[in-house]
């Protein structure tokens, strides 16, 4: 009776793909609005650190940390461009008679 063969290792550590997955949820978090400025900045830093990762070969998960990044940037631009409407319109900061 023989037992079963066990698979090949790569010898190589398991990717880091954590920075890659916590852009993207943070990104998409901050567009929705949870947060809205702390999260798309932490998405746009860890979106950066991701992309690096995978760029050492480190992470399998560039095209995630690439997606987080922007949706960052896209995030803050958005939030600030309400902040700046708000302000603007009187809507936000109550200078109302």
């Amino acid at each position: 009776m023989s037992t079963p063969a066990t698979p090949a290792s790569s010898g190589g550590a398991a990717p880091q793909n954590g920075m890659g997955t916590a852009a993207l949820v943070l990104g998409i978090l901050g567009i929705l609005g949870c947060f809205p400025l702390l999260f798309p900045i932490l998405a746009i830093v860890f979106g950066k650190m991701g992309m690096g990762r995978a760029e050492q070969g480190l992470a399998t998960n560039g095209g995630a940390a690439k997606a987080g990044f922007w949706l960052g940037i896209v995030g803050l631009v958005l939030w600030i461009l309400l902040l700046i409407i708000g302000f603007t319109t009187g809507m936000v900061g109550g200078m109302s008679n």
